[in-house]
């Protein structure tokens, strides 16, 4: 039995489905039951019941001597790519050594490190007996799990060093985000081009792997066929994908100066991800190498089959594929954009639809607007529960809310509601669910292929009574084909809710979110065209209404976050030594309310609520964030309380303005 470590990821999926279809069985440590459904899922399509999943990370000893029991190979693949040097070191390095004390005594070890150790200078190609000179804190976090492999002496280990990988199922790595950022226009990159650059295709690190599982001992690199200059490369995707290949001329010594810069504020700011504009981001772009895998192919009968050509214009077409249009998938399409990325103020810097969330994790701040709206937004759904009767309600997508995603239906699942979450982004669904335990909650999880919801399942493995999204569906290029998918999906009735277009979107659109809305789809908000499309998938329109309409513009939450941080170091310069300096601003967040530690704040938001009460009704559009509006099956058994022509949300929610086609009985 072999047992692959990071089973889960973009290389440990391809490595599972080409052991198990070879005829090997195989343990997959994941870090999740979403992910353990997901390589299950992908495995089963090889070869049926060759796969055993064990949920856990490496820091939890009982998990891996669990996951090592009875392998006589493993092959050790998680880790992160990107985040802090204690993240990287605590994954890499603690995490190794938590493996190695798994081990049984004469286990196989392969582990997957990488070419990062070699860093810039160096004799090109390098090879496996070239000096290891790393410079980023993944090279250096890599390079000492490696010296812990090599002074394990229990039982035989092989080193793999492969390039940077890409190929099917690649949706974070170098490829597909230059890709993103040309599909945006940004087409002019730093440096010149001409420096080389080695890619592996998956497939020939996976054939590798899977050479070394028998055969082998000592480092060996994993290379591609050819290192190529970075010019060829992006002209190779761009044919693929349909894109206008780039130009390059962005000096990179002011790009490495400004990268710095970014790097300071990050880290005053104590966000935890990678910068989205970094020193090591402009290195990889801008600097020349090389490798030779002489070694491996000498030694092992192995040898890469994949060229250039062939893998990058396949992947570019399968990218081109999957994300529909440019605005799908793309990331920021420049340097200045990148800058805006700061704790939800733009589209996460991976790509994904949506906004940042992973820095919630670290600091759950998400401004006063965010937690009046979900409040606003509970009376919404709890008024579409009571119309439509529904026992069950599916989340889908479940990203939209600026803040932390997938918390929208928290309290329906307390009042005994059925609650089922769908995301195609495994750690943002793995991070949301991680949450709903936190709070002593078990959501049903649903994972679809990607963003494209045309390649979304007719129908789920569990049916729901009511489907709703919050402000998720202007994130797609189709956002009828997510109509669509919810209403197959949805027995009794869809809740839409989007954002209401008034003056406070056109200032958001034209000064702090400018180069957001570049991407955001608009049309997806004409309330007349959602209507007329949710009509002709057969769902009749029983009410719409405005809601989210606070006394004050919008918490920007970077502001928040960028002055408590300021205020903060200013403090602790002043403070005496050893004494808390403190942040000196506000913060808000819902999770304190939800995990029962602030039961006031539902009273403090009512006080701030009680303004809409005397607002006048031809006000509310030029004021109102959001508008819902609610469609119910007409072939669903009818509910008691779907009677009436007029849905309105109870606390927040105002009717339209008198004369105006809102809603249809």
């Amino acid at each position: 039995m072999i047992l692959v470590t990071g089973a889960s990821g973009f290389i440990g999926r391809a490595l599972v489905r080409s052991l198990t279809g070879s005829g090997n069985d195989v343990r997959a440590l994941v870090r999740s039951p979403v992910a353990a459904r997901m390589v299950r899922t992908a495995a089963d399509e090889a070869a049926p019941g060759r796969v055993e999943t064990v949920s856990g990370d490496l820091s939890d000893a009982d998990v891996l001597k669990s996951a090592a029991a009875g392998a006589e190979t493993v092959i050790h693949l998680a880790g992160r790519y990107r985040g802090r040097p204690d993240e990287l070191a605590a994954t890499h390095i603690d995490g190794t050594a938590n493996l190695l004390a798994s081990l049984g005594p004469g286990t196989r070890l392969v582990y997957v490190s990488s070419t990062s150790v070699y860093g810039w200078e160096q004799q090109w190609p390098a090879d496996h007996a070239s000096p290891p000179r790393p410079t980023s804190a993944y090279g250096h976090a890599k390079l000492a799990a490696e010296r812990l492999v090599t002074q394990w002496t229990a039982g035989p280990t092989v080193i793999a060093r492969p390039t940077i990988v890409y190929g099917p199922g690649d949706t974070a790595g170098m490829i597909p985000r230059c890709a993103g950022l040309m599909s945006h226009k940004a087409m002019r990159f730093p440096g010149t081009g001409q420096n080389r650059i080695h890619l592996t295709h998956v497939d020939d690190v996976v054939s590798a792997l899977v050479a070394m599982v028998a055969d082998g001992d000592g480092i060996y690199v994993v290379a591609g066929p050819e290192a190529a200059p970075l010019r060829r490369i992006l002209t190779l995707l761009a044919e693929g994908a349909g894109l206008k290949a780039p130009s390059f001329g962005i000096p990179a010594g002011p790009l490495t100066s400004l990268a710095a810069k970014v790097e300071e504020a990050w880290s005053a700011l104590g966000l935890s991800d990678e910068p989205p504009l970094n020193r090591h981001a402009v290195e990889v772009a801008t600097r020349d190498r090389a490798y030779s895998a002489r070694r491996a192919i000498e030694e092992l009968g192995w040898k890469p089959t994949v060229n250039l050509a062939d893998g990058i214009g396949a992947f570019g077409r399968e990218w081109a594929a999957q994300n529909n249009r440019p605005r799908s998938s793309a990331t920021q399409s420049s340097a200045t954009s990148k800058l805006a990325v700061v704790s939800g103020n733009a589209r996460s810097a991976s790509g994904d639809l949506g906004f940042d969330w992973r820095s919630y994790l670290e600091d759950p701040d998400e401004g006063l607007g965010t937690v009046y709206e979900r409040f606003a937004l509970d009376d919404v759904l709890a008024n579409a529960v009571t119309r439509t009767g529904a026992t069950s309600v599916l989340h889908a997508p479940l990203f939209g809310m600026m803040g932390f995603p997938g918390l929208d239906a928290v309290t329906l699942a307390r009042t005994g509601i059925r609650v089922g979450l769908l995301d195609y982004d495994l750690d943002r669904l793995e991070a949301v669910t991680a949450q709903w335990h936190e709070l002593g909650l078990d959501p049903e999880i649903h994972l679809v292929e990607g963003p494209d919801p045309q390649t979304w399942p007719e129908q789920l493995k569990l049916s729901y009574d009511l489907v709703f999204s919050f402000a998720a569906l202007w994130w797609f290029d189709d956002p009828w084909t997510v109509l669509a998918a919810q209403a197959r999906w949805a027995s009794k009735g869809v809740l839409t809710c989007v954002p209401n277009k008034n003056v406070f979107m056109r200032m958001r659109a034209s000064l702090w979110h400018r180069n957001l809305f570049d991407d955001l789809n608009e049309e997806a908000l004409d309330r007349h065209r959602l209507t007329a499309e949710a009509q002709a998938l057969g769902l009749a329109p029983v009410g719409t209404g405005l809601f989210d309409i606070p006394p004050f513009p919008d918490t920007s939450v970077p502001l928040a976050k960028v002055v408590r941080a300021l205020l903060a170091s200013k403090k602790e310069a002043a403070a005496p030594e050893g004494e808390e300096s403190g942040t000196g601003t506000w913060a808000w967040s819902i999770l304190p309310f939800l995990k029962g530690e602030d039961p006031t704040m539902p009273d403090r938001i009512a006080r701030l609520a009680r303004w809409e009460t005397y607002l006048p009704t031809p006000v509310a559009p030029g004021l109102a964030h959001h508008r819902y509006t609610l469609f119910v099956n007409p072939s669903a058994p009818a509910s008691s309380e779907t009677s009436g022509s007029e849905a309105v949300a109870a606390g927040t929610a105002v009717p339209e303005i008198a004369g105006s086609p809102t809603h249809t009985a």
